[in-house]
């Protein structure tokens, strides 16, 4: 699956998040939900807030076309890397190292992507079977998460951009009379001069507030909250 963590402000009113296929995802959701909580409660007290905005920005990409930056505070820039280690270098990493330990656990499916093998229940008897003769290889993982830990500090110093996104879009370039025109609507939105100067200094962000996990694949429209929690 394609999942982001999201960390969003609170709202006014109760929340109501669509979960995708609950009874399978809920366990897993959880997990992630609760240590990502546990994480971020654990960040130093006494902090300013953790999201503060600076500039409006765009970039050809479609998921950063128009933003807000979010200033790289220091204990955002941990928290996420933490996020990082835990839940996406490390769970593939380990995952590599099996696929090269235990090859016969893995197939290839209609599109050439390796993927582990899902047996059927009148497969399973000569699995098992097979297995005996097979043995699944253990292998250490202390040093795969030694590495991981270097990869995701390596991440959040040369690749992560905490942002906030405005609006997703395939338009490129914008124009400079569009440039201006989107400046001024959201410089007046929001009560300030220019925008482009930033928001640093006008109080313009949040601490802690709700995590959610998305599903974002296919349509933009089409993305699913698998679940949220509430963090104080």
């Amino acid at each position: 699956m394609g999942v982001a963590l999201w960390l969003c402000p609170k709202s006014n009113s109760q929340i109501y998040d669509k979960l995708n296929d609950a009874a399978k995802a809920k366990d897993d959701v959880d997990r992630i939900l609760s240590a990502s909580a546990v994480a971020l409660q654990s960040l130093p007290k006494g902090h300013s807030p953790l999201i503060k905005l600076g500039k409006i920005d765009s970039q050809r990409k479609f998921f950063q076309k128009l933003y807000f930056e979010v200033l790289p505070d220091p204990n955002l820039i941990s928290f996420a890397r933490i996020i990082r280690e835990i839940f996406v270098i490390t769970p593939e990493d380990i995952e590599a190292e099996n696929r090269k330990q235990n090859p016969h656990l893995y197939t290839t499916d209609s599109h050439g992507t390796v993927v582990r093998r899902k047996l059927s229940k009148s497969k399973k008897k000569h699995s098992s079977r097979q297995s005996e003769e097979t043995p699944v290889k253990e292998f250490d993982t202390e040093e795969i998460r030694r590495r991981a830990s270097y990869k995701a500090a390596e991440w959040v110093e040369k690749e992560y951009q905490p942002h906030l996104s405005l609006a997703y879009s395939n338009l490129w370039p914008i124009d400079n009379a569009l440039w201006r025109t989107i400046r001024t609507r959201v410089s007046d939105h929001l009560g300030v001069d220019d925008v482009e100067e930033g928001l640093q200094d006008k109080g313009f962000g949040w601490d802690l507030g709700v995590l959610k996990l998305v599903l974002c694949e296919g349509d933009v429209s089409e993305w699913i909250v698998l679940g949220s929690v509430d963090v104080h």
